[in-house]
């Protein structure tokens, strides 16, 4: 039989597609930028079929491309291929594989599917009093196994780490359609190679990760949250200091925020409050959460102490303090509603870099003045996660210029941009993964010892290279050693 009737009774027909109206959102990229091809779509039900169509896709010499909520932002999920191999390629979509399996209040566990939503990951962990603290803006579409396909991480990574910290236990079928069952949910397993950590950040090019076993922490019972202004984006890095002394564990997001960009959702979103003045060019937005009332309120006093100070000493300029639920909500939304404003205005050349805490500053400072000399229209919009050295350092157009210019001169600010980020040691991909937009950067900032390896390990899960080929690693490019 052919791969279409293979499929179709893999797993009903109704749930193989092929009419091109149906696939067209699945075949073109959160940003519309880049836009795929495929002979059908699939939609298992459970890991089972997920195995039936990647033996079938096996025995057919398919290329299969995996997809989630489709919210990523370098077109991993995107199959990119040519008309030739269109003809066999294989989009698994895990929209029907939603489940939350069990939840283990004394484990701290949760086993959930691929496709379970963010958002519903999220309320079912506080259903049992727990927190499942990954968030970000996405988190009512994207997906948990695209998460962990990218290694996500979002705004509470400076507390809770990134996805792989989240999850202890993988379900994931092979390219030829085996099931490798990781499902342990154990905290402390040294039994040689740890497998799963393979897969987390892979981006589908090793395999499809089918089910998760994610690690719950304790439902904060009370929260904090403070918007601080400076002038110099050089106290951030005093500011962070002396909030992560006082706080510890308890300090969960240390959020950037320059002022221009929190004026762009002023100006582009109008029906967001912003709820605070903008007389600094810097902000950060902190948030603190606390597992009792006593120890609330203990570290709220020390806290209005040490802003004191350093509102005395002139390392803030101003301090805005949420008086309760509903103000923590409402400057949270100003930092969460930022993307949204970016394409409402038309949108710009984004970076998802990293650098390291103490090199932030400079980074920032010495990569603008080299991108403003060079372009006198352009307009940096910079926010992101100081906490953990993540930013999103996105280029934009000053008012009054085409808002074109940006993406006509895309290339150029790109090697600019990552130009700094290699200077300074960093990723070209800290949360938003490598997917199809960053494949040759990796060339830049891993040592060839390091792209070697991980050819290596490409060829030892997807030999004949069907496993979304085009993200993440070249395999073009010659592997020395296997002579």
């Amino acid at each position: 039989m052919s791969l279409l009737q293979d499929l179709q009774e893999a797993v009903g027909s109704a749930n193989v597609q092929t009419d091109s109206q149906a696939l067209a959102p699945l075949l073109v990229d959160n940003r519309n930028r880049f836009f795929g091809q495929v002979l059908c779509a699939c939609f298992p039900a459970s890991t089972e079929e997920v195995a039936r169509v990647m033996a079938i896709c096996h025995r057919h010499a398919a290329l299969v491309f995996t997809q989630g909520g489709n919210t990523g932002n370098c077109a991993a999920a995107t199959p990119v291929v040519s008309e030739a191999d269109a003809r066999r390629s294989v989009l698994i979509s895990l929209r029907r594989m939603r489940s939350i399996e069990r939840v283990d209040p004394l484990n701290d566990t949760m086993t959930v599917e691929a496709g379970a939503i963010l958002q519903d990951v999220r309320d079912a962990a506080e259903d049992h009093g727990r927190l499942f603290p990954v968030s970000l803006a996405a988190q009512g579409s994207c997906t948990i196994g695209g998460l962990l396909s990218t290694n996500a991480g979002g705004v509470h990574v400076v507390r809770y780490g990134n996805m792989r910290e989240q999850c202890l236990g993988l379900e994931v079928v092979l390219s030829d359609g085996r099931v490798l069952d990781m499902l342990r949910g154990l905290r402390k397993d040294n039994t040689g190679y740890d497998l799963k950590h393979l897969f987390i950040g892979s981006e589908g090019t090793l395999g499809v990760i089918t089910r998760a076993q994610l690690k719950l922490s304790p439902l904060p019972v009370a929260r904090s949250v403070y918007v601080l202004a400076f002038s110099r984006l050089s106290a951030a890095g005093n500011v962070f200091n002396a909030l992560h002394t006082l706080f510890g564990p308890q300090l969960s997001a240390f959020e950037l925020m320059h002022v221009d960009t929190i004026r762009m959702v002023a100006r582009e979103l109008p029906q967001i409050p912003i709820g605070f003045d903008l007389s600094a060019p810097w902000y950060v937005l902190v948030e603190c959460e606390y597992n009792d009332t006593r120890q609330a309120e203990r570290l709220q006093s020390a806290a209005l102490s040490v802003l004191e100070n350093l509102l005395e000493d002139g390392t803030l300029s101003d301090a805005t303090l949420a008086q309760s639920e509903a103000q923590c909500e409402a400057l949270w939304r100003v930092r969460e509603s930022i993307p949204s404003a970016h394409k409402h205005a038309g949108g710009n050349v984004k970076h998802d870099i990293s650098v390291q805490r103490n090199d932030l500053a400079d980074f920032v400072e010495t990569t603008n003045a080299r991108l403003q000399s060079r372009f006198d229209w352009i307009a940096p919009s910079v926010f992101g996660h100081f906490g953990d050295g993540n930013l999103h350092y996105n280029m934009g157009v000053r008012e009054g210029f085409d808002r074109r210019l940006c993406f006509d001169h895309e290339e150029a600010i790109h090697a600019i941009v990552y130009d700094a980020v290699k200077r300074f040691n960093g990723s070209v991909a800290a949360e938003h993964g490598v997917g199809r937009l960053k494949t040759r950067l990796l060339n830049d900032v891993k040592s060839p010892e390091e792209l070697h390896l991980m050819r290596l390990v490409k060829r030892v899960f997807d030999p004949d290279n069907r496993l979304n080929p085009g993200a993440v690693i070249d395999l073009k490019e010659s592997i020395a050693c296997d002579d």
